[in-house]
């Protein structure tokens, strides 16, 4: 009696498969040929924009090329969500968005701690971040002053990355699967470095959303 219920779903199974595809299902091997079919249009190749799509939904794994490309003095946009609030927004058509924060949110010397009034401008960074996309990937930024060497900015770049990418997570619930760092360093300066105000400038984060649907 089991060997027919066995037979009777094999059968069964078969039929279905063989409505569904057209093809005519004759044994075993023919089902796995259809499952690894139905498999590849279910997950297909990873494409130039490095996305990975299951059952239409859509998972972004975007590739270092993407962030390469980023450009940073894109057009500013006018978020009025944003106004007043020591945060700039650049990007729009470009498939990603990016935040820069002013001098007032910048780090110290030789510090990665926030300095004091950060966390409300990166709550409106993480509230709009949520209006513009839901699961697209986060890349934070870390860049430095000059006045040590390449090496220890590039790690005091990372610890400040670091820190943002922490306060996202744990203060913004945003996924800590969509968040990543890049240390810049003294690479990049917003401004000379010959002045105090200018290290202050260069003392900074920019968080970068990718938008692209």
């Amino acid at each position: 009696m089991k060997a027919n219920i066995t037979t009777l779903v094999l059968a069964a199974g078969l039929m279905v498969g063989c409505s569904e595809t057209n093809k005519e299902v004759n044994d075993a091997g023919d089902v796995r040929d259809i499952a690894a079919a139905d498999t590849a249009v279910m997950y297909e190749d990873v494409g130039q924009e490095g996305r990975l799509e299951a059952d239409g939904v859509e998972i972004n794994t975007l590739g270092e090329g993407f962030w390469a490309n980023v450009d940073f003095d894109a057009p500013v946009i006018d978020n009025p969500q944003l106004r007043d609030s020591g945060v700039e927004m650049r990007g729009g058509t470009s498939g990603y968005n990016i935040y820069s924060m002013d001098e007032r949110v910048l780090f110290d010397v030789d510090k990665a701690q926030l300095r004091q009034g950060a966390e409300d401008k990166l709550q409106s960074i993480v509230n709009s971040i949520r209006e513009v996309s839901n699961q697209g990937p986060i890349r934070i930024f870390g860049y430095t002053d000059s006045t040590a060497s390449k090496a220890y900015n590039k790690q005091l770049a990372a610890d400040r990355a670091d820190t943002v990418k922490a306060w996202l997570q744990n203060n913004g619930g945003i996924d800590a699967s969509r968040l990543s760092i890049q240390a810049v360093g003294e690479a990049n300066p917003r401004a000379t470095n010959e002045t105090a105000r200018g290290r202050q400038l260069n003392r900074r984060v920019a968080v970068v959303v990718a938008t692209r649907q």
